[in-house]
This record gives C-alpha cells, sequence and structure tokens, in this order.
C-alpha cells in the first residue's frame, strides 16, 4: 500500500555508482482543499549528485490521475471525501527515487456544504452547482449582500424551502414556507397560479437596510397575466415586483417601490424569462435589470420613505397578511439583499446563469 499518510513509498532505482538522490523531507500539499481550487505539491528536500530534476503523479484513493504530472492540481467533484495525494520522482546522472507526499481530502466550500446537509443534496451534480454558485458570488463580492438565496434545487419543497444564505430551517433564517399548489421538481418551483405561493418571513421594514436592497427572480415561464394579476415577489400593494409578457399596454417589468407610484420602474419586456432584478441603492436610484442588463432607471427621490411591515411572497401579492392574486411562473431561483452596482449586477446574473446551466435549466 502507498500514497496515504506520511513518506506513502519509497522508490530507489540505482545507477552504477555516484549519490542517487535520497529524501530527508517528505514533499506536502499546500492551498485551498475547497473543491475547484488548486493544490501544489513542493519537492520536499532531497540529497545526492546534483543536478536533481524532479517529476510529478497526483493520485486519487491510490489511483493515478490521468494526464496530471504537474506540480498543481485542480481538484474535482469526484475527489470529495476521499483522500489525493501526489508523487515526486527525484532524477540525477546516477539513479532515481520517488516519494509520495502528505495526503489531503477535498471538500466542498463550507457555506455549500452547510446547505448540502440541511437540504439532504445527494446528486453530484447538484452538489457541484451549489458549490460553484458559492465561491463564485464570493469571488464576485457579493455573497455578504445576500440575506436569502433560494437555488430551488433538489426537486421537494423540504429541499426548495432552505436559504443557501442561512440553511436553519427557521422563520429568523428566511426559510420559504409553501401554501396551496404548486409543483416541485428538478427545474424549480410552479405555483399552480390559483393559491400557490411562498412566504419568505423577510419583512422590508425590519430586514432590507433602507432605500439599500434588491430583489431578483429566475423565471423559467414566458407566459401573459392579467392586469395585476401578474405577481411575482409582493409584500401588498408596498413592495411590488411583476413580470408580464403580453399584458396592457404592452408586454411589462414592472417594481413598484413602498407604495410610490412615482419611484415605479415600469418598461416593456416582450420575455418573462430569465433572471429580473430590481435594485434601491439610494432614495433616487433605482434599477431593474434581465440577464444582467438594464431594462429601466428611475431617480424620483423618496425622502416620505414608508417601510413594509408585512414579509414578501414569493408567488402571490401579500395584502395585510393574507394572499391576493397569484402567479404561475416556474422559479428556478431567487435573492433578497442590499443593492448592486451595475457591475454586481452583471457580474450576480453570470454566476447565476453559470448554475442554472450546471443543472441543465438554463433558458
Amino acid at each position: 500500500m502507498y500514497g496515504y499518510g506520511y513518506s506513502p513509498f519509497v522508490k530507489n532505482t540505482v545507477g552504477t555508482s555516484g549519490a542517487v538522490p535520497v529524501n530527508t523531507v517528505t514533499p506536502v500539499i499546500s492551498g485551498s482543499l475547497v473543491v475547484g481550487s488548486t493544490l501544489t505539491c513542493s519537492t520536499g528536500t532531497w540529497t545526492g549528485t546534483l543536478p536533481i530534476t524532479y517529476s510529478y503523479q497526483w493520485y486519487s484513493n491510490y489511483y493515478p490521475i490521468s494526464g496530471q504530472t504537474n506540480n498543481t492540481y485542480v481538484t474535482q467533484n469526484s475527489d470529495v471525501g476521499i483522500f489525493v495525494y501526489c508523487s515526486i520522482t527525484a532524477t540525477n546522472a546516477f539513479g532515481s527515487a520517488t516519494i509520495g507526499s502528505s495526503a489531503v481530502t477535498p471538500t466542498w466550500e463550507a457555506d455549500a456544504q452547510a446547505f448540502i446537509t440541511a437540504a439532504s443534496i445527494t446528486n453530484p451534480t447538484q452538489q457541484s452547482a451549489i458549490n460553484t454558485l458559492v465561491t463564485d458570488l464570493k469571488g464576485y463580492g457579493v455573497w455578504t449582500k445576500m440575506k436569502a438565496l433560494y437555488p430551488f434545487v433538489g426537486g421537494t419543497a423540504s429541499q426548495h424551502k432552505f436559504n443557501l444564505k442561512d440553511p436553519r430551517d427557521l422563520d429568523a433564517a428566511f426559510r420559504l414556507v409553501f401554501n396551496g399548489g404548486g409543483t416541485h421538481s428538478s427545474t424549480g418551483y410552479l405555483p399552480n397560479g390559483t393559491n400557490g405561493y411562498a412566504d419568505t418571513k423577510l419583512v422590508p421594514s425590519t430586514d432590507f437596510t433602507t432605500y439599500n436592497h434588491h430583489i431578483s427572480l429566475y423565471s423559467r415561464t414566458n407566459n401573459q397575466r392579467d392586469s395585476w394579476n401578474g405577481a411575482y415577489m409582493n409584500s401588498g400593494q408596498a413592495e411590488r415586483f411583476v413580470l408580464r409578457s403580453t399584458d396592457a399596454p404592452s408586454g411589462a417589468f414592472y417594481y413598484w417601490s413602498y407604495g410610490w407610484a412615482a419611484s415605479s420602474i415600469f418598461t416593456a419586456n416582450t420575455d418573462s424569462r430569465g433572471l429580473f432584478l430590481v435594485t434601491n441603492r439610494s432614495a433616487s436610484d433605482r434599477e431593474a435589470y434581465r440577464n444582467g442588463t438594464t431594462l429601466a432607471t428611475n431617480t424620483f427621490n423618496m425622502s416620505a420613505y414608508i417601510p413594509v411591515s408585512i414579509s414578501l411572497f414569493i408567488g402571490s401579492n401579500n395584502v395585510n397578511g393574507s394572499p391576493s392574486t397569484y402567479d404561475n411562473k416556474e422559479i428556478a431561483f431567487g435573492s433578497l439583499g442590499d443593492g448592486l452596482t451595475d457591475t454586481e449586477a452583471a457580474n450576480f446574473y453570470t454566476a447565476v446563469q453559470t448554475f442554472q446551466t450546471t443543472l441543465s435549466r438554463n433558458v
């Protein structure tokens, strides 16, 4: 057996004379253990007649990894939970010797693992998609701006309810509470349009920062809803987020913030599929995006700001605590959090679309 623990194996090939390389300090692996990160193997310390050259071979559970013969290795999904190590062969004019490094065990990113565990995500592709999503959002610097992230991955209501940012089964963690009818599948959550909705438990007056917040939803459905019957994420008539594809007077993406008609964003939109996002960055800076591209802006000064004191619903209006009017677009992602800049909105879309593409449900 070789390859695990300390000095996993030593092999010497002795020439006719001279000092063959001899290892005196075992090589070690450095780098992040999060899947998708790069590991680097040192040469260790060797004695012997100079010059000495080094070659490498990476192993996973004692088996050589084809083509991985550099001193670096990018960990793969298949490495999670098993050990990885590298062998180093030192060669000079008088022979060669081979020794294995210490072994390491790659893992999912910690926040991704917490969600994977809470939501009982066992599918490797889904696990990988979540892991990449978390690392991408952190890399783009927007993870800390999120209060709730709903990836709708796994295929059941008990899996879809969890907030990736805080995967506790608590109202305080903004996990979703589903009501009425709807379909849960590997492609997302589809309210039935008659009585189905999800309560986020997030109340703008207490959980959003004044003038600094965003709402986003990823729709996989292009359909028509009658006037005021296209509510997608809504808290009364004060935090309305509506998608319509063919509605009078024209297809529209509509956002009505905190009950102030003058602060609404209304723009023609002929397709209700994709990632729709509205953000408030200040009292007079609001912007709407579809797939990371600006649709419209509004600079009305909301100096008379009135906070909303009821929670946001997905798939229905929330009118004084009760659902009213329903939507039937399949939702494959949602987020709630702080306001995003143009660059952050574009990067956020890139991360979400990568996630959807990995799961083969991108639109």
